[in-house]
């Protein structure tokens, strides 16, 4: 009796330790604020929990002394002079302010967005500090572990060392970083990311630039040029004044995605800087713009509004539907958002997860019981059919006939075997027809489709054609 009870206390001990460090895990990322929450003027860095909207730490503070240090020698940034609109123009503190619109706050109105113009004053700046004007650009370097961003106005490219036991920003002096200082508010640099290729990349608010920077030792900066659209993105340009502001994200296969502040998205090709246009988010609130964006997990992306402080929210990339993920509290309205994740990445799983995962590797045409051949409802004989094939509208269906009941797994693979997409179904009938969707960024080429029971040793799989 007495060892039935202490094995009862110890089992309901690591259940309630299941239980703590479940809700104890956060989800994190660095967001740019202002030095409140509601406030604007972008130039404080946290890292925030994106699940309950409050600061986890902070990196850095407008107020605090922070050493500023040139990237390439290492000695201390000389002081420089009181400047106005880009680090090179001198002017004196008399001169009259220049009048300067931000259009990261243009949103599209086709969306049911209020359109806002957030307008400030060009006074004269010491452009020296870490964070002389508003910053709208940030990436999280995992791998040297820096926080890489450029202030607004300032063609610079500067990174806060997260490893320094003294706070310490690190400039690439006299190197141009775009030309922020020399153009309007289209050649403004606000989105920012680390690639899967582990080089950073930017990208002026009219898509006319896209630059590269290495992140390892003696770095690199480059303007790659323009990016092109798509033949399918019609009226919906990149280049488009209602795509301005935003922020990019990253996935595992040289993708980069553009998230403008207006809510639509564009999936760019590192290799052809083509941009094509996925569509619009669906599901955010009135007059939320989309002006930071970071990867959850998979095809989940984590949003941000520069003005709203409502909450966060969570979209798919192969939906684009949008939901809430943070509390009812309210959250530091950001112009930035930052991780390391990238988008479809593969992440470490438990080992049920890593045997199922494992299966389709070796991609062999298993005895498969699927006939590719048919084209209707009715299916041939017993098993299970997929079909249309080749399938054009992105709506495949499976004839299940005679099979056993129960829940069944079908999974969307690639080539190579990298699970695309999944999705559960339940057969309780003799005779069944089951539809799967396929994910709204697939691209055309030649998939497989595997379906197996959880409880039944039923297994198929089926090449499928996707136009």
């Amino acid at each position: 009796m007495k060892q039935r009870f202490l094995l009862l206390l110890v089992m309901t001990s690591l259940i309630t330790i299941s239980y703590a460090q479940k809700a104890d895990k956060k989800t994190t990322g660095y967001a740019i604020t202002g030095q409140q929450k509601g406030h604007n003027g972008w130039k404080e860095v946290r890292l925030v929990d994106v699940t309950t909207g409050d600061e986890v730490k902070s990196i850095f503070n407008s107020t605090q002394e922070i050493e500023a240090v040139n990237a390439r020698t290492g000695k201390p940034i000389v002081k420089k002079d009181v400047t106005a609109k880009s680090a090179t123009t001198t002017i004196t503190t008399s001169a009259p302010a220049k009048k300067v619109v931000n259009l990261d706050q243009e949103l599209d109105k086709a969306n049911g967005v209020r359109v806002t113009r957030v307008v400030y004053f060009a006074q004269p700046i010491q452009s020296d500090k870490p964070f002389a004007t508003n910053s709208a650009a940030m990436a999280y370097d995992k791998k040297h572990e820096r926080l890489y961003y450029t202030p607004m106005n300032i063609n610079q490219l500067r990174y806060i060392d997260l490893k320094s036991s003294t706070p310490k920003v690190y400039y690439f002096e006299d190197e141009a970083f775009g030309s922020a200082g020399k153009g309007g508010v289209d050649k403004q640099i606000t989105r920012m990311v680390i690639a899967s290729d582990g080089q950073g990349y930017a990208l002026t608010n009219d898509a006319k630039s896209l630059i590269r920077f290495t992140t390892g030792k003696n770095p690199v900066i480059t303007d790659l040029g323009s990016l092109t659209d798509d033949e399918a993105n019609g009226k919906f340009s990149v280049h488009n004044q209602v795509c301005y502001g935003g922020d990019m994200i990253a996935d595992a296969s040289k993708n980069l995605y553009l998230i403008t502040a207006n809510r639509r998205v564009y999936q760019i090709s590192i290799e052809t800087k083509v941009a094509k246009f996925l569509g619009s988010i669906k599901g955010l609130p009135q007059g939320f713009g989309t002006n930071g964006a970071m990867v959850e997990e998979g095809s989940k992306v984590i949003v941000c509004s520069s003005q709203s402080t409502e909450g966060y929210y969570r979209f798919d990339l192969t939906t684009l539907e949008a939901e809430k993920v943070s509390g009812s509290g309210s959250v530091f309205n950001a112009s930035d958002l930052a991780n390391g994740n990238l988008a479809f990445d593969k992440k470490k799983k438990d080992k049920k997860e890593m045997v199922e995962q494992a299966k389709p590797q070796p991609i062999v045409e298993e005895t498969v019981v699927a006939k590719q051949e048919v084209t209707d409802e009715q299916g041939a004989g017993n098993g299970i059919a997929v079909f249309p094939n080749p399938v054009t509208d992105g709506l495949v269906k499976l004839s299940f006939t005679k099979q056993p009941a129960g829940k069944y797994q079908v999974q969307l693979l690639d080539l190579s075997g990298r699970l695309v997409s999944t999705q559960q179904i339940n057969i309780n009938a003799s005779r069944q027809i089951a539809e799967f969707r396929l994910p709204a960024l697939i691209s055309a080429g030649t998939y497989y489709i595997k379906v197996y029971s959880e409880t039944n040793k039923v297994s198929s799989t089926t090449k499928l054609v996707v136009q």
